[in-house]
C-alpha cells in the first residue's frame, strides 16, 4: 500500500485535516459504507506511528479489518478506491468550509436556476458581502463577474421591458477579470522566456496594456501590480522607478491579497532586485533584504508552514553581506524549524558556521562546520568550501593544502553532482591552490585570472584576499 494514491493523499495531511475527514467520512450523509470510515480510522492510527513499513503491508491492513475473513485483495483495493473518492469529495467540501463567497455565488446561481427570486436576493446580498470581505486575486473579479451575470439573468427571467441595470456593469466585470488573467500570464510568458529561453506568443496583449494604460486603476489595484510587472519584465533596467512604484503598491495592498496572490507577485519583486544585483547594482540589495522581510513577516513566503530552503540560504547570504551579523543569528535560529525537517539541523549549523566566519570566530565556525551531517549535496559543498577559506584565515597552510586536495577529489570520485554544479567549486579550489602558492608580486596576474574565470565560487573573497 505504500506506494498508492490514497496513501501519498493522506501523507499530506496535518492533524486539523485528519479530524475534519475522519468527521466528514463519518456521515452517513457523506459516507453510507462503515467499512472505509473504519479503514480511514485505522490508517489514522497508523499515521500516529508515523507510518511503520510492516504496518502499511495490505494483508496486515486487511486482517485487521477484517480479522475473520481469508485476504482478498480485489475486495481491500475496492475500499481503498471508495476512501479516496470520499478524500476528494471532502476536499471540495472543505474548500466550500473556507471559501463563503464562492459557496454563496453557487447558492445563488442554483436559486437563480430554480427560479426562486426572494430566495436569490438574500443570497446575492450574502455572496456580495463574503465577496468584500474575500482576498484580492483574479478569482475576486472573477466571482464579481459571475454574481453581475447571475443578477443579469434573473432580471431577464423577469420578462420586464424595463432598462437593465446589470448588462452594462457585467460586461465591464467580464473586461476587468480578462484584462487581468491576461496580463498576469503575459507577464508569467516574459519571465519563463528569460529563465528557460522558451518563445510564447502573447496574443492580444497590446489592446490590454493600451486600454489599462488610459485608466484610473487606483481602485484596481491587482491591474496596476501586472501593469507595472509588464514595464519591469520588458526593460528591466529602464524601469527602476517603476520598480518602486510597483513595491511602494504591493506593500500598500499585501494584506489585501491571498497568499497565492501574493507570493509570485513578491517573487517577482524579488528577482528583479536579484537581476538588478548581478549587473552590479549592489544598492538593490537593502531593497532586497527589505522584500524578504516582508514576505517573512506577513508570512507570505511560508507556504504549508514551510519556508524554502533556498529562500533561507538567500536571506541568510544576504544578510551576511550587508554585515547584518545580529540580524541574521536570530533569523537563523527561529526559522530553520520552518524548513523540511530533513534539512533543519544541517541548515541550522551550515548558516552558523558561515555567520561565524563573517564575524572572523573562525573557531566557533569549525564547531558549527563538525555537526553539519551533509544530508544535502550543496550543504557538502559549502561546507568544505567554508573549511578552506577558515584555514586560510587562520594561517593554517598544511591544514588547507590538504582540505584543497580532499576536496579535489570528492569533486572527482562524486559522479553524482553534475559538472554544471562542480565547476565553480573546481575552479575555486584550483585559484585558492594558486594563491597559497604565489608570491605577493604574482597577485596582479592571478587577480586578472580570478576576475576571468567564468563559473567561480567565492570570486568575491578570493579578489578581497588578492587586494
Amino acid at each position: 500500500m505504500k506506494s498508492t494514491k490514497l496513501l501519498q493523499f493522506l501523507q499530506t495531511l496535518d492533524g486539523y485535516d485528519w479530524r475534519s475527514l475522519l468527521a466528514f467520512v463519518e456521515s452517513p450523509f457523506h459516507n453510507p459504507n462503515p467499512d472505509a470510515h473504519r479503514l480511514l480510522g485505522h490508517l489514522h492510527a497508523l499515521w500516529t506511528e508515523e507510518w511503520k513499513p510492516e504496518t502499511l503491508e495490505r494483508e496486515a491492513i486487511f486482517k485487521t479489518l477484517f480479522p475473520k475473513q481469508p485476504y482478498r485483495y480485489q475486495m481491500l483495493n475496492q475500499l481503498m478506491s471508495d476512501l479516496l473518492k470520499l478524500a476528494e469529495d471532502w476536499l471540495v467540501w472543505k474548500r466550500l468550509q473556507e471559501d463563503t463567497a464562492l459557496a454563496e455565488q453557487i447558492k445563488a446561481e442554483e436559486l437563480v436556476r430554480l427560479q426562486l427570486g426572494k430566495h436569490y436576493r438574500q443570497a446575492n446580498r450574502k455572496a456580495k458581502n463574503a465577496l468584500e470581505k474575500a482576498p484580492l486575486s483574479p478569482a475576486y473579479h472573477l466571482q464579481s463577474w459571475k454574481l453581475l451575470d447571475l443578477a443579469e439573468q434573473q432580471f431577464f427571467r423577469q420578462n420586464t421591458r424595463q432598462p437593465t441595470p446589470f448588462l452594462q456593469e457585467a460586461n465591464h466585470a467580464l473586461d476587468d477579470f480578462f484584462m487581468l488573467q491576461k496580463l498576469q500570464y503575459t507577464c508569467e510568458m516574459l519571465n519563463r522566456q528569460r529563465l528557460i529561453d522558451q518563445a510564447f506568443d502573447p496574443t492580444l496583449v497590446e489592446p490590454v496594456i493600451n486600454h489599462l494604460s488610459g485608466q484610473d486603476l487606483s481602485h484596481k489595484p491587482l491591474h496596476q501590480l501586472y501593469l507595472y510587472l509588464y514595464q519591469m519584465l520588458q526593460a528591466p533596467a529602464r524601469h527602476q522607478e517603476t520598480f518602486f512604484s510597483y513595491v511602494n503598491l504591493f506593500r500598500e495592498w499585501s494584506a489585501r491579497l491571498s497568499p497565492e496572490t501574493a507570493r509570485p507577485l513578491l517573487y517577482y519583486a524579488i528577482n528583479y532586485c536579484i537581476g538588478r544585483i548581478r549587473d552590479g547594482e549592489r544598492s538593490f540589495a537593502p531593497h532586497l533584504l527589505g522584500l524578504y522581510q516582508q514576505g517573512i513577516d506577513e508570512k507570505i513566503l511560508i507556504e504549508e508552514k514551510q519556508l524554502s530552503p533556498w529562500t533561507y540560504k538567500n536571506m541568510v547570504k544576504l544578510g551576511l553581506n550587508l554585515k547584518r551579523y545580529d540580524w541574521v543569528e536570530d533569523f537563523v535560529k527561529a526559522y530553520s524549524d520552518y524548513l523540511p525537517p530533513d534539512q533543519q539541523k544541517d541548515a541550522l549549523h551550515y548558516n552558523l558556521a558561515e555567520l561565524y566566519f563573517y564575524r572572523a570566530e573562525y573557531e566557533a565556525a569549525l564547531d558549527q562546520l563538525r555537526q553539519v551531517e551533509f544530508t544535502d549535496i550543496h550543504y557538502n559543498l559549502g561546507s568544505r568550501t567554508l573549511l578552506a577559506k577558515i584555514y586560510y584565515e587562520q594561517g593554517a597552510w598544511d591544514a588547507l593544502e590538504a582540505s584543497l586536495k580532499a576536496f579535489q577529489v570528492f569533486l572527482r570520485r562524486n559522479r553524482s553532482i553534475s559538472t554544471k554544479v562542480k565547476t565553480p567549486y573546481a575552479n575555486f579550489i584550483q585559484l585558492t591552490g594558486a594563491l597559497l602558492r604565489q608570491l605577493p608580486a604574482s597577485y596582479p596576474k592571478l587577480r586578472a585570472k580570478v576576475e576571468a574565470t567564468q563559473p567561480l565560487n567565492n570570486r568575491d573573497w578570493l579578489l578581497a584576499k588578492l587586494s
